[in-house]
């Protein structure tokens, strides 16, 4: 099994400047690959023959920045194959190396790096089994951070229990379940916008190359960077509330793109809302906790999941504004996103031990589900 655990790192003075110094040698054969459209290591030897500076940098890093260069063609190639439309790798600074194998050495809380020296890191955590990669990464908010790769021999073990659970994913609220538990919807970006507008302002009235213009940029990225940790937080919470409750989680596989252009989200406003939910991510987070737990993750096809009515089957257009699923065929009331939430689970648990058939009969005898609403505190970390 395969774990990554991130660290703060503190590098001193002496020890940022050969950082810096390595991301420029790293961005230098990087671009200069997507230039000479050499995509082979081989040509590393020649290349430092040619740029004596390149031997400042340790070797295995190199290699990783023209395997990166491969990793990321094959993908466009991929996404290309599929009807896509892709562009071209461009020219760029890279802010992040990558340790395989050799070149470096943690003991306690100081890390070793070939080439670049010793500096202090936050092990805010063990580090689970052998490590296998070291990745120095440099963000935009001014901040060095450590992303540690390990892994340990153990397999998890597939659960054996049978508590199974439907999440609807929707704007009204985060998400629904099953068992009627809400999540609110964090909105984190709206809370933040008055703060982010106000920096971005005086960013862009300072003046192009001033040192006051390089500190509100700072500033701006860690607005964004705090915005980003708080949707972290709140969808690592979420998931492992899901993931330790539950032994069969029903999602649906939403394609979030097409809803953020539709008409209808423009016109409405939601786009921004959609993306600040971060369903994509939600759904990454459950999916890679559950394996690590052995649950079971069944991701269905959301079409007509709201519209169709859990016990008869009977399927209505709904408008966004109606909010209470009444069926006209058998009178079935519900809220809408419960509704969803037990259609969901309808669909993904055909396969899983139980017939279709028998899956009706028990919604036919099962009541409406009150909503419970979740504590946000439980969900959410402090705003101060």
């Amino acid at each position: 099994m395969r774990h990554v655990t991130r660290y703060r790192a503190y590098p001193g003075h002496a020890v940022e400047r050969q950082l810096f110094n390595g991301f420029a040698r790293c961005s230098f054969v990087r671009n200069w690959c997507l230039e000479n459209r050499v995509y082979r290591d081989s040509c590393l030897p020649k290349l430092k023959e040619e740029y004596p500076e390149l031997k400042e940098v340790h070797s295995k890093v190199l290699q990783n920045v023209v395997q990166q260069i491969v990793h990321n063609l094959r993908a466009l190639k991929k996404l290309k194959a599929t009807g896509r439309k892709v562009g071209k790798l461009r020219k760029k600074w890279v802010h992040s190396m990558i340790y395989e194998q050799t070149g470096f050495k943690l003991v306690g809380n100081r890390l070793w790096l070939s080439r670049i020296g010793e500096f202090q890191i936050e092990l805010s955590r063990p580090v689970p089994g052998k490590i296998k990669q070291i990745v120095v990464k440099h963000t935009a908010a001014h901040k060095w951070f450590v992303a540690i790769i390990s892994e340990t021999p153990d397999t998890p073990e597939l659960t054996t229990g049978t508590r199974s659970v439907g999440i609807d994913l929707n704007l009204e609220n985060f998400s629904t379940d099953t068992d009627g538990t809400v999540f609110e919807h964090p909105h984190n970006v709206s809370k933040s916008a008055k703060r982010l507008r106000r920096a971005q302002k005086k960013f862009s009235r300072a003046v192009n190359g001033s040192r006051n213009r390089r500190k509100q940029r700072i500033r701006v990225a860690r607005i964004h960077e705090q915005v980003e940790n708080r949707r972290n937080d709140f969808l690592h919470k979420w998931s492992r509330y899901y993931v330790d409750h539950y032994d069969f989680i029903a999602l649906e596989h939403l394609n979030i793109k097409p809803m953020v252009e539709s008409l209808e989200s423009k016109l409405r406003g939601m786009s921004k809302s959609i993306l600040d939910a971060a369903w994509y991510k939600a759904r990454e987070f459950i999916c890679y906790k559950a394996a690590n737990a052995g649950t079971y993750v069944h991701l269905i096809d959301p079409a007509y999941t709201t519209q169709d009515c859990f016990i008869c089957g009977h399927r209505e257009k709904k408008d966004l504004s109606q909010r209470v699923h009444c069926c006209p065929v058998c009178g079935y009331t519900a809220p809408r996103d419960l509704n969803a939430a037990q259609n969901i689970l309808k669909r993904a648990s055909v396969g899983w031990g139980t017939p279709e058939s028998t899956l009706v009969e028990i919604g036919t005898a099962t009541p409406p589900i009150p909503a419970v609403q979740v504590p946000v505190n439980e969900a959410r970390i402090s705003r101060r």
